[in-house]
Protein backbone atom coordinates (compact mmCIF):
# COMPACT_ATOMS: atom_id res chain seq x y z
CA UNK A 1 0.00 0.00 0.00
CA UNK A 2 1.48 3.34 -1.05
CA UNK A 3 2.24 5.81 1.75
CA UNK A 4 0.29 9.06 1.77
CA UNK A 5 2.02 12.35 1.03
CA UNK A 6 2.54 14.54 4.11
CA UNK A 7 0.06 17.34 4.68
CA UNK A 8 1.20 20.95 4.56
CA UNK A 9 1.14 21.10 8.39
CA UNK A 10 3.29 17.97 8.59
CA UNK A 11 5.69 19.48 6.05
CA UNK A 12 6.24 22.68 7.99
CA UNK A 13 6.55 20.75 11.26
CA UNK A 14 9.36 18.73 9.68
CA UNK A 15 11.02 21.94 8.46
CA UNK A 16 10.68 23.46 11.94
CA UNK A 17 12.23 20.36 13.49
CA UNK A 18 15.12 20.57 11.02
CA UNK A 19 15.61 24.27 11.81
CA UNK A 20 15.48 23.65 15.57
CA UNK A 21 18.28 21.11 15.21
CA UNK A 22 20.48 23.85 13.71
CA UNK A 23 19.70 26.40 16.40
CA UNK A 24 21.10 28.59 17.81
CA UNK A 25 22.01 30.11 14.46
CA UNK A 26 25.18 32.24 14.23
CA UNK A 27 24.58 35.96 14.80
CA UNK A 28 25.61 36.90 11.25
CA UNK A 29 23.10 34.42 9.82
CA UNK A 30 20.33 35.74 12.07
CA UNK A 31 21.16 39.30 11.03
CA UNK A 32 21.09 38.39 7.34
CA UNK A 33 17.81 36.48 7.44
CA UNK A 34 16.25 38.95 9.88
CA UNK A 35 16.94 41.92 7.63
CA UNK A 36 15.56 40.24 4.51
CA UNK A 37 12.35 39.09 6.20
CA UNK A 38 11.92 42.43 7.99
CA UNK A 39 12.03 44.35 4.71
CA UNK A 40 9.77 41.88 2.88
CA UNK A 41 7.26 41.78 5.75
CA UNK A 42 7.02 45.58 5.89
CA UNK A 43 6.82 45.96 2.13
CA UNK A 44 4.28 43.24 1.32
CA UNK A 45 1.87 43.82 4.23
CA UNK A 46 1.65 47.55 3.44
CA UNK A 47 1.55 47.06 -0.34
CA UNK A 48 -1.48 44.78 0.09
CA UNK A 49 -3.26 47.80 1.59
CA UNK A 50 -2.29 50.08 -1.31
CA UNK A 51 0.96 51.62 -0.04
CA UNK A 52 2.83 53.10 -3.02
CA UNK A 53 6.42 52.63 -1.81
CA UNK A 54 8.40 50.11 -3.85
CA UNK A 55 10.47 47.31 -2.34
CA UNK A 56 13.63 49.35 -2.95
CA UNK A 57 12.09 52.47 -1.40
CA UNK A 58 10.93 50.45 1.61
CA UNK A 59 14.45 49.09 2.05
CA UNK A 60 15.99 52.58 1.80
CA UNK A 61 13.53 53.98 4.34
CA UNK A 62 13.99 51.17 6.88
CA UNK A 63 17.76 50.79 6.62
CA UNK A 64 18.85 54.34 5.83
CA UNK A 65 15.92 56.60 6.70
CA UNK A 66 15.70 57.85 3.10
CA UNK A 67 12.31 59.05 1.91
CA UNK A 68 11.03 58.56 -1.64
CA UNK A 69 10.52 61.73 -3.61
CA UNK A 70 6.95 62.35 -4.70
CA UNK A 71 5.42 59.64 -2.50
CA UNK A 72 2.76 60.50 0.16
CA UNK A 73 3.93 61.19 3.70
CA UNK A 74 1.26 58.80 5.00
CA UNK A 75 2.85 55.93 3.03
CA UNK A 76 6.20 56.60 4.74
CA UNK A 77 4.55 56.79 8.16
CA UNK A 78 2.76 53.49 7.53
CA UNK A 79 6.05 51.73 6.74
CA UNK A 80 7.78 53.24 9.78
CA UNK A 81 4.85 52.34 12.03
CA UNK A 82 4.66 48.79 10.72
CA UNK A 83 8.40 48.32 11.21
CA UNK A 84 8.06 49.51 14.82
CA UNK A 85 5.13 47.11 15.29
CA UNK A 86 7.23 44.19 13.99
CA UNK A 87 9.91 45.08 16.56
CA UNK A 88 7.24 45.31 19.28
CA UNK A 89 6.01 41.82 18.40
CA UNK A 90 9.52 40.38 18.43
CA UNK A 91 10.13 41.92 21.88
CA UNK A 92 6.79 40.64 23.17
CA UNK A 93 7.63 37.10 22.04
CA UNK A 94 11.09 37.24 23.68
CA UNK A 95 9.59 38.58 26.94
CA UNK A 96 6.61 36.19 26.83
CA UNK A 97 4.19 39.10 27.20
CA UNK A 98 0.54 38.34 27.89
CA UNK A 99 -1.65 38.27 24.81
CA UNK A 100 -4.69 40.43 25.63
CA UNK A 101 -6.80 43.36 24.46
CA UNK A 102 -4.53 45.93 26.12
CA UNK A 103 -1.56 44.63 24.12
CA UNK A 104 -3.61 44.67 20.91
CA UNK A 105 -4.74 48.28 21.39
CA UNK A 106 -1.19 49.39 22.23
CA UNK A 107 0.14 47.62 19.14
CA UNK A 108 -2.39 49.52 17.04
CA UNK A 109 -1.00 52.80 18.44
CA UNK A 110 2.51 51.73 17.44
CA UNK A 111 1.34 50.69 13.97
CA UNK A 112 -0.52 53.87 12.99
CA UNK A 113 1.77 56.24 14.94
CA UNK A 114 -0.61 59.23 15.08
CA UNK A 115 -4.26 60.12 14.31
CA UNK A 116 -4.99 61.21 10.75
CA UNK A 117 -7.83 61.93 8.34
CA UNK A 118 -8.88 59.78 5.40
CA UNK A 119 -11.60 59.72 2.76
CA UNK A 120 -14.79 57.87 3.72
CA UNK A 121 -18.14 57.14 2.10
CA UNK A 122 -21.35 57.56 4.10
CA UNK A 123 -24.19 54.97 3.83
CA UNK A 124 -25.98 57.30 1.40
CA UNK A 125 -22.93 57.47 -0.89
CA UNK A 126 -21.57 60.86 0.18
CA UNK A 127 -17.79 61.34 0.45
CA UNK A 128 -16.41 62.99 3.55
CA UNK A 129 -13.29 63.21 5.68
CA UNK A 130 -13.11 60.79 8.61
CA UNK A 131 -10.66 61.07 11.48
CA UNK A 132 -8.83 57.82 12.27
CA UNK A 133 -8.36 57.33 16.01
CA UNK A 134 -5.50 55.06 17.06
CA UNK A 135 -5.65 52.46 19.82
CA UNK A 136 -9.41 52.75 20.37
CA UNK A 137 -12.13 50.48 19.05
CA UNK A 138 -14.38 51.82 16.31
CA UNK A 139 -17.39 53.96 17.19
CA UNK A 140 -18.98 53.92 13.71
CA UNK A 141 -19.71 51.02 11.31
CA UNK A 142 -16.90 50.26 8.83
CA UNK A 143 -18.59 47.83 6.42
CA UNK A 144 -16.96 47.23 3.02
CA UNK A 145 -17.81 45.91 -0.43
CA UNK A 146 -16.30 42.56 -1.39
CA UNK A 147 -14.67 41.73 -4.73
CA UNK A 148 -18.07 40.57 -6.00
CA UNK A 149 -19.69 43.93 -5.20
CA UNK A 150 -21.64 42.62 -2.20
CA UNK A 151 -21.67 44.56 1.07
CA UNK A 152 -19.95 42.77 3.95
CA UNK A 153 -21.20 43.81 7.37
CA UNK A 154 -18.63 43.62 10.15
CA UNK A 155 -19.56 43.37 13.82
CA UNK A 156 -21.23 46.63 14.93
CA UNK A 157 -19.25 48.94 17.25
CA UNK A 158 -21.28 48.16 20.37
CA UNK A 159 -20.40 44.44 20.08
CA UNK A 160 -16.65 44.79 19.49
CA UNK A 161 -15.60 44.61 23.15
CA UNK A 162 -17.44 41.34 23.82
CA UNK A 163 -16.37 39.86 20.46
CA UNK A 164 -12.72 40.57 21.23
CA UNK A 165 -13.10 39.07 24.71
CA UNK A 166 -14.51 35.93 23.10
CA UNK A 167 -11.66 35.83 20.56
CA UNK A 168 -8.89 36.20 23.15
CA UNK A 169 -10.58 33.59 25.39
CA UNK A 170 -10.87 31.25 22.39
CA UNK A 171 -7.17 31.66 21.63
CA UNK A 172 -6.08 30.93 25.22
CA UNK A 173 -8.36 27.88 25.37
CA UNK A 174 -7.01 26.47 22.09
CA UNK A 175 -3.45 27.15 23.22
CA UNK A 176 -4.06 25.25 26.46
CA UNK A 177 -5.58 22.37 24.47
CA UNK A 178 -2.45 22.12 22.29
CA UNK A 179 -4.06 23.16 19.01
CA UNK A 180 -1.61 23.40 16.10
CA UNK A 181 -0.13 26.96 16.04
CA UNK A 182 -0.78 27.43 12.33
CA UNK A 183 -4.46 26.59 12.79
CA UNK A 184 -4.67 29.00 15.74
CA UNK A 185 -2.83 31.77 13.89
CA UNK A 186 -4.88 31.51 10.67
CA UNK A 187 -8.19 31.24 12.55
CA UNK A 188 -7.31 34.19 14.77
CA UNK A 189 -6.48 36.25 11.66
CA UNK A 190 -9.81 35.33 10.06
CA UNK A 191 -11.92 36.10 13.13
CA UNK A 192 -10.02 39.35 13.85
CA UNK A 193 -10.63 40.70 10.36
CA UNK A 194 -14.32 39.76 10.56
CA UNK A 195 -14.67 41.85 13.74
CA UNK A 196 -12.83 44.77 12.08
CA UNK A 197 -12.42 46.46 15.44
CA UNK A 198 -10.45 49.57 14.45
CA UNK A 199 -11.18 52.50 12.13
CA UNK A 200 -8.15 51.54 10.00
CA UNK A 201 -5.23 49.10 9.96
CA UNK A 202 -7.26 45.94 10.58
CA UNK A 203 -5.60 43.91 7.82
CA UNK A 204 -2.08 44.82 8.93
CA UNK A 205 -3.00 44.14 12.56
CA UNK A 206 -4.44 40.73 11.65
CA UNK A 207 -1.21 39.74 9.88
CA UNK A 208 0.94 41.07 12.73
CA UNK A 209 -0.98 39.16 15.40
CA UNK A 210 -1.13 36.03 13.26
CA UNK A 211 2.66 36.10 13.02
CA UNK A 212 3.05 36.83 16.70
CA UNK A 213 1.17 33.59 17.44
CA UNK A 214 3.39 31.67 15.01
CA UNK A 215 6.61 33.17 16.40
CA UNK A 216 5.50 32.58 19.99
CA UNK A 217 5.33 28.86 19.20
CA UNK A 218 8.69 28.67 17.43
CA UNK A 219 7.53 29.07 13.84
CA UNK A 220 8.66 31.75 11.40
CA UNK A 221 6.45 34.59 10.16
CA UNK A 222 4.02 33.83 7.34
CA UNK A 223 4.56 36.52 4.71
CA UNK A 224 1.70 37.09 2.27
CA UNK A 225 3.12 38.46 -1.02
CA UNK A 226 1.67 41.61 -2.57
CA UNK A 227 1.40 39.69 -5.86
CA UNK A 228 -1.06 37.28 -4.22
CA UNK A 229 -3.36 39.99 -2.83
CA UNK A 230 -6.25 38.79 -4.99
CA UNK A 231 -5.83 35.15 -4.00
CA UNK A 232 -5.46 36.12 -0.32
CA UNK A 233 -8.68 38.16 -0.31
CA UNK A 234 -10.58 35.61 -2.39
CA UNK A 235 -9.57 32.84 0.03
CA UNK A 236 -10.94 34.85 2.94
CA UNK A 237 -14.17 35.57 1.05
CA UNK A 238 -14.62 31.90 0.15
CA UNK A 239 -14.23 31.07 3.84
CA UNK A 240 -17.08 33.51 4.56
CA UNK A 241 -19.38 31.72 2.16
CA UNK A 242 -18.43 28.14 3.03
CA UNK A 243 -17.73 28.66 6.76
CA UNK A 244 -14.76 26.35 6.19
CA UNK A 245 -11.30 27.69 7.08
CA UNK A 246 -9.28 24.75 5.74
CA UNK A 247 -8.30 26.54 2.53
CA UNK A 248 -7.17 29.67 4.39
CA UNK A 249 -5.26 27.60 6.96
CA UNK A 250 -3.50 25.80 4.08
CA UNK A 251 -2.69 29.18 2.49
CA UNK A 252 -1.15 30.55 5.70
CA UNK A 253 0.84 27.33 6.15
CA UNK A 254 2.28 27.68 2.63
CA UNK A 255 3.36 31.26 3.42
CA UNK A 256 4.99 30.04 6.63
CA UNK A 257 6.76 27.30 4.68
CA UNK A 258 8.47 29.94 2.54
CA UNK A 259 10.08 31.69 5.52
CA UNK A 260 11.06 28.38 7.16
CA UNK A 261 12.88 27.35 3.99
CA UNK A 262 14.55 30.77 3.89
CA UNK A 263 15.85 30.26 7.44
CA UNK A 264 17.15 26.80 6.54
CA UNK A 265 18.94 28.09 3.44
CA UNK A 266 20.62 30.81 5.50
CA UNK A 267 21.54 28.33 8.23
CA UNK A 268 23.25 26.11 5.63
CA UNK A 269 25.22 29.08 4.32
CA UNK A 270 23.30 29.28 1.05
CA UNK A 271 22.52 32.53 -0.74
CA UNK A 272 19.07 33.77 0.29
CA UNK A 273 18.78 36.65 -2.17
CA UNK A 274 16.53 35.70 -5.07
CA UNK A 275 18.24 36.37 -8.37
CA UNK A 276 15.06 38.13 -9.43
CA UNK A 277 15.13 40.49 -6.44
CA UNK A 278 17.13 43.21 -8.15
CA UNK A 279 15.05 42.94 -11.32
CA UNK A 280 11.89 43.38 -9.25
CA UNK A 281 13.38 46.39 -7.48
CA UNK A 282 14.48 48.01 -10.74
CA UNK A 283 11.10 47.40 -12.39
CA UNK A 284 9.20 48.75 -9.39
CA UNK A 285 11.51 51.77 -9.16
CA UNK A 286 11.12 52.60 -12.85
CA UNK A 287 7.36 52.22 -12.53
CA UNK A 288 7.39 54.70 -9.63
CA UNK A 289 9.12 57.29 -11.83
CA UNK A 290 6.49 57.16 -14.53
CA UNK A 291 3.69 59.69 -14.47
CA UNK A 292 0.56 57.99 -13.23
CA UNK A 293 -2.71 58.25 -15.12
CA UNK A 294 -6.15 57.31 -13.91
CA UNK A 295 -7.47 55.70 -17.04
CA UNK A 296 -4.73 54.02 -19.11
CA UNK A 297 -2.72 50.83 -19.02
CA UNK A 298 0.80 50.60 -20.44
CA UNK A 299 -0.32 48.22 -23.13
CA UNK A 300 2.99 47.55 -24.88
CA UNK A 301 4.79 46.96 -21.60
CA UNK A 302 2.01 44.63 -20.43
CA UNK A 303 2.20 42.67 -23.69
CA UNK A 304 6.02 42.44 -23.53
CA UNK A 305 6.22 41.46 -19.86
CA UNK A 306 3.12 39.26 -19.47
CA UNK A 307 1.09 38.35 -22.56
CA UNK A 308 3.85 37.30 -24.99
CA UNK A 309 5.98 35.33 -22.52
CA UNK A 310 2.92 33.63 -21.02
CA UNK A 311 1.50 32.72 -24.44
CA UNK A 312 4.88 31.39 -25.54
CA UNK A 313 5.22 29.36 -22.33
CA UNK A 314 1.79 27.74 -22.74
CA UNK A 315 2.40 27.00 -26.40
CA UNK A 316 5.69 25.31 -25.57
CA UNK A 317 4.05 23.03 -23.01
CA UNK A 318 1.21 22.06 -25.36
CA UNK A 319 3.63 21.32 -28.22
CA UNK A 320 5.31 18.65 -26.10
CA UNK A 321 2.18 16.53 -26.63
CA UNK A 322 2.20 16.84 -30.43
CA UNK A 323 3.21 13.20 -30.89
CA UNK A 324 0.32 11.95 -28.70
CA UNK A 325 -2.64 13.75 -30.26
CA UNK A 326 -3.93 13.48 -33.79
CA UNK A 327 -4.85 17.15 -33.98
CA UNK A 328 -3.43 20.18 -32.22
CA UNK A 329 -4.19 23.87 -32.60
CA UNK A 330 -3.28 27.12 -30.85
CA UNK A 331 -5.50 30.21 -31.19
CA UNK A 332 -4.71 33.55 -29.62
CA UNK A 333 -5.63 37.20 -30.01
CA UNK A 334 -5.71 40.47 -28.10
CA UNK A 335 -8.04 43.41 -28.55
CA UNK A 336 -6.72 46.78 -27.46
CA UNK A 337 -9.01 49.75 -26.90
CA UNK A 338 -6.77 52.70 -27.63
CA UNK A 339 -6.85 56.10 -25.95
CA UNK A 340 -8.93 57.50 -28.82
CA UNK A 341 -11.47 54.73 -28.09
CA UNK A 342 -10.71 52.67 -31.19
CA UNK A 343 -10.28 48.90 -31.10
CA UNK A 344 -7.24 47.21 -32.62
CA UNK A 345 -6.64 43.44 -32.77
CA UNK A 346 -3.19 41.91 -32.31
CA UNK A 347 -2.17 38.29 -32.74
CA UNK A 348 0.40 37.26 -30.15
CA UNK A 349 3.19 36.78 -32.68
CA UNK A 350 6.76 38.09 -32.24
CA UNK A 351 6.64 40.16 -35.44
CA UNK A 352 3.65 42.11 -34.06
CA UNK A 353 5.24 43.13 -30.74
CA UNK A 354 6.54 46.48 -31.92
CA UNK A 355 3.15 47.54 -33.29
CA UNK A 356 1.40 47.69 -29.92
CA UNK A 357 0.45 51.18 -28.63
CA UNK A 358 2.35 52.42 -25.60
CA UNK A 359 -0.89 53.23 -23.73
CA UNK A 360 -4.46 52.02 -23.99
CA UNK A 361 -7.73 52.12 -22.13
CA UNK A 362 -7.92 48.31 -21.86
CA UNK A 363 -6.52 45.04 -23.18
CA UNK A 364 -8.59 41.88 -23.71
CA UNK A 365 -6.82 38.62 -24.51
CA UNK A 366 -7.99 35.12 -25.44
CA UNK A 367 -5.76 32.02 -25.54
CA UNK A 368 -7.20 28.70 -26.75
CA UNK A 369 -5.35 25.38 -26.98
CA UNK A 370 -6.97 22.33 -28.59
CA UNK A 371 -5.62 18.78 -28.25
CA UNK A 372 -7.79 16.17 -30.02
CA UNK A 373 -7.79 12.40 -30.55
CA UNK A 374 -5.34 11.23 -27.89
CA UNK A 375 -3.61 8.12 -29.32
CA UNK A 376 -6.35 7.83 -31.92
CA UNK A 377 -9.21 8.04 -29.42
CA UNK A 378 -11.58 10.64 -30.86
CA UNK A 379 -13.58 10.89 -27.64
CA UNK A 380 -10.47 11.81 -25.64
CA UNK A 381 -9.92 15.46 -26.60
CA UNK A 382 -9.09 18.51 -24.50
CA UNK A 383 -9.51 22.26 -24.70
CA UNK A 384 -7.77 24.90 -22.57
CA UNK A 385 -9.21 28.42 -22.62
CA UNK A 386 -7.61 31.41 -20.90
CA UNK A 387 -9.19 34.86 -21.01
CA UNK A 388 -7.78 38.08 -19.60
CA UNK A 389 -9.09 41.63 -19.24
CA UNK A 390 -6.73 44.33 -17.98
CA UNK A 391 -7.02 48.06 -17.52
CA UNK A 392 -5.57 50.69 -15.17
CA UNK A 393 -7.54 49.44 -12.16
CA UNK A 394 -7.84 45.68 -12.52
CA UNK A 395 -6.47 42.57 -14.15
CA UNK A 396 -8.67 39.46 -14.27
CA UNK A 397 -7.69 36.04 -15.64
CA UNK A 398 -10.17 33.18 -16.16
CA UNK A 399 -8.82 29.67 -16.71
CA UNK A 400 -10.82 26.64 -17.85
CA UNK A 401 -9.85 23.15 -18.99
CA UNK A 402 -12.31 20.60 -20.39
CA UNK A 403 -12.54 17.36 -22.24
CA UNK A 404 -15.61 16.25 -24.17
CA UNK A 405 -17.48 15.15 -21.05
CA UNK A 406 -16.06 16.89 -17.99
CA UNK A 407 -14.89 20.22 -16.67
CA UNK A 408 -11.36 19.62 -15.35
CA UNK A 409 -10.40 23.08 -14.12
CA UNK A 410 -12.03 26.48 -13.53
CA UNK A 411 -10.19 29.26 -11.73
CA UNK A 412 -9.85 33.03 -11.55
CA UNK A 413 -6.73 35.08 -10.81
CA UNK A 414 -6.61 38.85 -10.31
CA UNK A 415 -3.02 40.01 -10.78
CA UNK A 416 -0.16 40.03 -13.31
CA UNK A 417 2.44 37.75 -11.73
CA UNK A 418 3.88 35.68 -14.59
CA UNK A 419 5.10 32.84 -12.37
CA UNK A 420 1.64 32.50 -10.85
CA UNK A 421 0.05 32.36 -14.30
CA UNK A 422 2.48 29.65 -15.38
CA UNK A 423 1.69 27.60 -12.28
CA UNK A 424 -2.04 27.78 -13.04
CA UNK A 425 -1.44 26.59 -16.59
CA UNK A 426 0.79 23.80 -15.24
CA UNK A 427 -2.11 22.67 -13.08
CA UNK A 428 -4.33 22.34 -16.17
CA UNK A 429 -1.63 20.22 -17.86
CA UNK A 430 -1.38 17.99 -14.78
CA UNK A 431 -5.15 17.47 -14.67
CA UNK A 432 -5.15 16.51 -18.35
CA UNK A 433 -2.37 13.99 -17.78
CA UNK A 434 -4.24 12.58 -14.80
CA UNK A 435 -7.37 12.16 -16.90
CA UNK A 436 -5.38 10.51 -19.69
CA UNK A 437 -3.79 8.16 -17.18
CA UNK A 438 -7.19 6.92 -16.02
CA UNK A 439 -8.61 6.25 -19.47
CA UNK A 440 -5.60 5.06 -21.44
Amino acid sequence: MASQSPTILEEIDLLKKELNALRPLPSDVMERIGQKLRIEWNYHSNAIEGNSLTLGETKSLILHGLTAQGKPLRDHLDIEGHDAAVTAIEDAVKNNERFNQVFIRNLHRVLLKEPYETEAVTPDGQRKKRRIVIGDYKTHPNNVRTSTGEMYYFIPPEQVQSAMSDLVDWYRKKEDEGEHPVIMAATFHYRFVRIHLFDDGNGRMARLLMNMILMKHGYTAALIPREERGEYINTLERADKSEDLNEFIHYVAACCKYSLNLHLKAARGEDIEDVEDIDKEIALFKRSLQKSTNDTIQAKKYADEVLYPFSSYCKGKVEQFSDQFGYQDVLNSSSVRTTDNKVATFWLEPKKRDTWPESALSVTTSLRFILSDFQGQEENSFEFVIKNTADSKSCVWNFSARNRLDSLYDAEYTDRNLDRLKKMFNEMIRLMMKKIGKVS
